[in-house]
């Protein structure tokens, strides 16, 4: 009862408030969200007002973010989290109690938010994708769909989110190989939509960020941009 009532106030009194300065939120693609049924959201993060700005964005759809557990050291700020459904995960490890919950929330139906890159990279530069968001978009009846945020650093508005279609993973869940390669694959073909669909906000030109993550993805700060592939030297004359 506590926690319909909690929902119902942050919807009629708090979420209103991100459609005026200094976020002036603006979303799009929210057709790209299926009403009912498991939903993943992926979603690129480049300022710590994402969370609250998607949340608000992905309505009436409600949101269960996978939160970094160094958040839940603060009483205030950890209060704050589990009554907007936000629960823990350590990063750089398999953290199984994390990874069974949000089992049972898309088992249920319900819709869980992650951000594959792990921090936050205000320059949009973007960092490669943990393999975590993989191995959840081929659970069965997931439905995943990509989004991007842009303008919510420094919250200097008017703060755009998108939906993207939904990624189609049907293949590699099909395909051979070890379940540990197939995580790989359905991360870089997320991180793939999500660098195309970045860019058409505002995001540095970058190639899409695939592979295991490095050191310095693991790093919080700047990242490093990332040169383009060099193209093959044309052959004859």
């Amino acid at each position: 009862m506590i926690d319909s009532i909690v929902w119902l106030l942050s919807r009629v009194l708090v979420m209103p408030l991100l459609y005026l300065p200094p976020l002036r939120m603006r979303r799009r693609g929210n057709a790209n969200l299926p009403v009912a049924g498991p939903l993943l959201i992926v979603c690129t993060h480049v300022s710590v007002a994402d969370p609250l700005v998607l949340m608000a964005a992905a309505r009436p759809r409600r949101t269960h973010m996978m939160t970094k557990s160094e958040m839940f050291k603060h009483r205030p700020v950890a209060a704050f989290l589990r009554l907007v459904k936000a629960f823990p995960v350590r990063r750089g490890q398999a953290d199984i109690s994390a990874i069974r919950h949000a089992l049972d929330l898309l088992s249920q139906g319900e819709c869980l938010v992650v951000f594959p890159e792990g921090h936050v990279s205000r320059t949009g530069h973007m960092r490669r994708g943990h393999p975590g968001a993989g191995f959840f978009s081929m659970r069965p009846g997931v439905v995943t769909v990509p989004a991007v945020v842009w303008d919510t650093q420094l919250f200097r508005g008017p703060a755009r989110i998108v939906f993207g279609e939904p990624i189609d993973v049907s293949d590699i869940v099909a395909g051979p190989g070890p379940r540990k390669r197939r995580n790989r694959m359905a991360t870089d073909r997320i991180m793939e939509r999500l660098a195309a669909m970045a860019m058409e906000i505002g995001a540095p030109l970058q190639p899409a960020p695939l592979g295991e993550p490095q050191e310095e993805d693991r790093r919080r700060g700047r990242v490093t941009p990332r040169p383009f592939p060099e193209e093959p030297a044309p052959t004859g004359v």
